[in-house]
Parts: C-alpha cells; sequence; structure tokens
C-alpha cells in the first residue's frame, strides 16, 4: 500500500509490535484527553493532568474521553461512578 504525501511511514507499518502499538493508543488517548479537556473547561489542574498522564489504563482513558462530553466539571469526570 502506498503512502499519501505527507503521512507518516509509521502509519501504515504493520510491523510494529503489539506493545509499541498498544502504547501509541495510550499517547493518542491521552493527547485527545487534554486537548478535548482545554477545549471544554480551559484549565486543568496539575492533579488531574498528572492522572491523566501517568495513567496506563486504555479502557480508562477511553472512558474519560468520551465522558468529557457529557461531564459538566473535570471533577465529575474522574469522579467513582456509585
Amino acid at each position: 500500500m502506498r503512502i499519501p504525501p505527507g503521512m507518516p511511514e509509521s502509519w501504515d507499518d504493520h510491523h510494529v509490535a503489539p506493545e509499541v502499538r498498544h502504547q501509541r493508543k495510550i499517547t493518542a488517548a491521552r493527547r485527545a484527553i487534554d486537548v478535548a479537556l482545554q477545549s471544554r473547561f480551559l484549565w486543568i489542574s496539575h492533579d488531574k493532568r498528572e492522572a491523566i498522564a501517568t495513567c496506563d489504563d486504555l479502557e480508562l482513558l477511553q472512558h474519560w474521553l468520551i465522558r468529557i462530553l457529557t461531564v459538566d466539571t473535570v471533577e465529575e469526570l474522574f469522579a467513582e461512578p456509585g
């Protein structure tokens, strides 16, 4: 498959180890959460930013990313259900 001009080769690299691919997904999710939170709430505390930066659970990161659309505060995003 030919890579379109301007696209990084890694996007089409199917020979990357699964662990590397998983880590790339985690990194992308963290960046998406950061951008979405800044867009929605303008400011994120150091503690919340640190929680995102140190989270290695892809399912939790995806959960947070989806919840950003429905919460009214950053604190509500990180609140435990129940």
